[in-house]
């Protein structure tokens, strides 16, 4: 079916999917689009520690094109950059009204601060050693440095990554690792999440595109006629109509639309941040330099659905920006899921509001990571962490869902980030303009609804019954109490023997 520049269109939650859908519909002509969120960004600016508690409201996230043998997804990552790098000139051009709209007066969007993929072995793993062969065929492993090649090396100090590789002699000296090997990745950047996702909503409300949120903007159920879609029913118990329906409310999207369970599904992330005083720059200056860094996430050994509390899992390392001064960890444990039953059928939906609290191995293994690669900061009197409850949104084979749903007429769902996902903010929503036009491409391929029959990877588990697996179930997790946030006597006196 073809829909006009007029259609009235409604997007169906406000998170990288939703808001890229607007923005490339926008660029394409289309007029007559309202977007719904049960959150209301104008207050959180999209920020975690501000009531922000979507997976796309995040402080940073990891511009990488690195995708094993997927150069879609490369390619895709690649063409998403050209248009980072002119937001964040463009961002600056802002009227000081709208400036003054965002938490405080950093508006970089995106930071070169290069990325590390390391592992506790002599050799390189299988899966870097297929990244490598992904960049090779992109024409940018000259990009790329093998952190036990002395070459290697040799070509990143001279473009200016030195205090990049400091990092790992740092951590060898401090015996916090006895065997490493890995890349350190020159296209590797910061995306501040949050800030992004704010300047992406000025944009739309600069052309016109509205924006309802809490109850106003809280999806209750669709308005049906038979298999079509005629609009939405918000908690404010008014009725929306409309030509088309797009769903991309991330986490929450299964549990809109139950058809997406077995395709998509709710799991927790394991998030913890550590804020440096604003009275110690210098350590924030210190941590500022510092990569991104993932520890044993490229094992060919990993195992998603194994509970990896031993810390065998790895993890991530975000490093700060000057002004903020918070560094981030996502640990590598088994994802949660919360089982509720949706038109006759469990599907996992995130429990966020009035429940901050993480599991608690989740919490210990934060901290020991942290006393690890930032033991100056973990030692302050009176320090911290702080945890988020955070739902990502796990596809079956990792591939996004950018697609109409079988057996219903004007209703499209754009979701299933699966961790990978925001760095595409600029171009997820091409492949929603291209179903509604009718295109076919390499893209609309990938992201195409398929039957789970015909899916053979599972990556997160997702063809379990999300009600039968006891052991990922959120409630069944021990949690943290308020104390277990705080570094202790105890927690510092192992402060020389943590290792990675």
């Amino acid at each position: 079916m073809a829909y006009s520049r007029e259609a009235k269109i409604l997007v169906v939650g406000s998170g990288v999917f939703g808001l890229s859908s607007a923005l490339n519909l926008v660029q394409n002509g289309y007029k007559n689009i309202e977007i719904f969120d049960r959150i209301n960004h104008d207050k959180t600016k999209y920020n975690p520690l501000n009531g922000s508690d979507c997976a796309s409201g995040d402080i940073n996230k990891l511009f990488r094109i690195y995708y094993e043998n997927k150069t879609l997804y490369s390619k895709l990552a690649i063409s998403a950059l050209d248009v980072w790098e002119q937001w964040n000139k463009d961002i600056q051009k802002l009227s000081e009204e709208d400036k003054s709209r965002f938490i405080d007066d950093d508006l970089e969007l995106v930071r070169m601060s290069g990325a590390m993929r390391l592992n506790s072995t002599s050799a390189l793993s299988a899966v870097e050693l297929t990244n490598l062969e992904g960049f090779n065929e992109l024409g940018l492993r000259d990009l790329q440095y093998n952190i036990n090649s002395k070459k290697d090396t040799q070509r990143a100090k001279l473009v200016g990554l030195s205090a990049k590789l400091d990092v790992i002699d740092d951590w060898k000296q401090r015996k916090k690792v006895t065997t490493i090997s890995g890349t350190l990745d020159g296209v590797g950047r910061m995306l501040k999440a949050d800030k992004a996702c704010f300047y992406v909503k000025i944009l739309l409300e600069q052309q016109g595109v509205k924006f309802h949120y809490d109850d106003a903007g809280t999806f209750i159920s669709p308005i049906t006629d038979g298999c079509e879609i005629k609009g939405i029913k918000t908690k404010d118990g008014k009725s929306h109509f409309a030509d088309l329906v797009i769903v991309s409310a991330g986490p929450w999207s299964t549990s809109l639309v139950p058809a997406l369970e077995h395709h998509a599904r709710a799991s927790l992330a394991n998030i913890v941040y550590l804020e440096i005083p604003k009275s110690r720059q210098d350590l924030i200056n210190k941590y500022s330099e510092y990569p991104h860094i993932q520890w044993k996430t490229t094992s060919s050994e990993f195992d998603r659905n194994k509970n990896h509390s031993d810390g065998e899992g790895g993890f991530a390392f975000f490093p700060p920006t000057k002004k903020e001064g918070i560094l981030k960890v996502n640990t590598r444990q088994l994802k949660y899921w919360n089982p509720v039953k949706v038109d006759g059928k469990y599907v996992s939906v995130p429990k966020t509001l009035g429940d901050e609290k993480l599991p608690k191995s989740v919490i210990q293994e934060a901290k020991d990571i942290l006393m690890a690669i930032a033991p100056d900061v973990v030692s302050l009197t009176g320090i911290k962490v702080t945890s988020k409850l955070l739902w990502y949104t796990d596809a079956i084979n990792s591939d996004f869902v950018i697609d109409f749903v079988p057996g219903y007429k004007n209703l499209i769902v754009a979701t299933g980030g699966s961790s990978h996902g925001f760095k595409f903010l600029p171009v997820l929503g091409r492949t929603v303009v291209d179903r509604i036009n009718g295109v076919s491409n390499d893209y609309t391929e990938l992201f195409r609804w398929k039957s789970t029959d015909d899916i053979v990877q599972d990556n997160y588990g997702l063809k379990q019954d999300v009600e039968k697996q006891d052991y990922r179930k959120f409630d069944n997790a021990e949690f943290l109490e308020q104390q277990d946030l705080i570094y202790t006597e105890e927690d510092l006196k192992r402060l020389e023997s943590v290792v990675l």
